[in-house]
């Protein structure tokens, strides 16, 4: 009997200066492993769309951060509410998790420089 690799995790990553959190999602179904991303305001739990009202800084992030994940092996689209992916077929466990290390390096790289909130036109 040939075990597999099972992933199921949730990921929260607080901004405290951007005044967001970023919520990654990496679970197993019939199509492989996906990956998501959504954001919330910090501290009300309400989720930020990808929308120019909601936020000009995430609105123009969320499209280079979705093309940009093909190099963490991410076939990934957005939508105004969250950012929604496969990983690249036949990935181990591991192979997955620098993925989604790669995935929060370069959030982190963005939004650990701001020190006033990204939310709001």
């Amino acid at each position: 009997m040939t075990v597999q690799d099972k992933i199921d995790l949730k990921l929260r990553l607080p901004f405290d200066g951007a005044g967001v959190e970023f919520v990654i999602e990496v679970g197993e179904t019939d199509g492989g492993t996906t990956f998501g991303l959504t954001v919330e305001g910090l501290g009300s739990g309400d989720r930020v769309p990808f929308t120019s009202a909601a936020s000009p800084v995430l609105a123009d992030w969320v499209r280079g951060y979705t093309r940009w994940l093909f190099r963490a092996r991410v076939s990934a689209k957005y939508d105004e509410d969250s950012i929604s992916g496969t990983f690249a077929p036949d990935l181990t466990a591991e192979q997955t998790l620098e993925g989604v290390q790669l995935a929060c390096d370069m959030i982190r790289q963005r939004f650990d420089l701001y020190t006033e909130s990204v939310l709001g036109g």
